[in-house]
């Protein structure tokens, strides 16, 4: 097993602050991500324990980075980390957006790469559509979600980053 760096960017047309409590803030994580616990500061918990039917191990770490509104970097003690960037951007209809940025740093066999790459990618999508709303309804995951995430999963193996 080796350790991978997975990086991952979307745009949303809203202010990075509204985008950033999306990350921090237990209800709106489970909203799109992840049931969550979070002390939002340097040193505190971050935990998700993942809802959509995967088959990833829960991510239990600390903060070990956090610059309000742009930068929250987790890591489980190990090689695993889990970073989110934010940056504003020009554009969108109130004239900036949001660049997000996850890099994921992992220890993991690159057969399960393309599964991951999938799930990162549909929880932006699902990012996006809880800051236009309608966050996810976990108990339809599949029924709702199954056939954007298998697409994600089918890109990713044809692409083979790793």
């Amino acid at each position: 097993m080796s350790s991978i760096t997975l990086e991952f960017e979307r745009a949303f047309d809203l202010p990075a602050s509204i985008v950033w409590d999306a990350l921090i803030d237990p209800v709106l994580l489970e909203g799109w991500l992840a049931d969550a616990t979070v002390d939002p500061r340097v040193g505190g918990e971050y935990r998700l324990a993942w809802i959509a039917p995967t088959h990833l191990v829960p991510v239990a770490g600390r903060i070990v980075a956090l610059v309000e509104g742009s930068l929250l970097e987790i890591s489980t003690g190990g090689p695993d980390r889990l970073r989110f960037a934010l940056v504003d951007v020009p554009g969108g209809t109130r004239g900036s957006a949001t660049s997000v940025r996850v890099v994921v740093t992992t220890a993991l066999e690159p057969r399960f790469a393309p599964g991951v790459i999938a799930h990162w990618r549909s929880n932006l999508e699902q990012l996006e559509e809880l800051l236009r709303g309608h966050p996810v309804d976990w108990a339809n995951w599949e029924r709702d979600r199954g056939v954007s995430w298998g697409q994600h999963l089918e890109r990713a193996q044809r692409e083979n980053l790793l």
